[in-house]
């Protein structure tokens, strides 16, 4: 008799347990199930926000301006270059000119004897 009841009780125990597992099962699925919808809507939202900056153009406004304030820039500076290219060349164009009327007169002083 005693074991016929500890054979119902261990009956009964795995019972509760695999009710107990049941329902932590259950329970789990529902978990996942919250975490899979959960994680298609971030994606979804995630999309709906992609697409938005994908379709606003103001972005290349934005790279519009700077490219035109660099072209801008750039100008500037090869305004500077040049000017300041200018100037040295008209520098040794003076140079060079000197030089060659210095270069005339002592030719010609040599060649008359006149030195003045």
């Amino acid at each position: 008799m005693l074991n016929f009841i500890l054979c119902v009780f261990s009956l009964y125990w795995v019972y509760l347990l695999s009710s107990v597992v049941k329902e932590l099962e259950a329970e789990a699925s529902k978990i996942i199930e919250e975490a899979k919808a959960e994680a298609e809507r971030i994606i979804k939202e995630a999309r709906k926000k992609a697409e938005e900056i994908l379709s606003d153009k103001s972005y290349l406004v934005e790279l519009s301006e700077e490219r035109r304030r660099i072209e801008e820039g750039v100008e500037l500076e090869v305004k500077r270059i040049l000017e300041e290219a200018e100037k040295t060349a008209s520098k040794l164009r003076e140079d060079v000119s000197k030089r060659i009327d210095e270069f005339v007169r002592i030719v010609f002083s040599k060649v008359v004897g006149f030195e003045g």
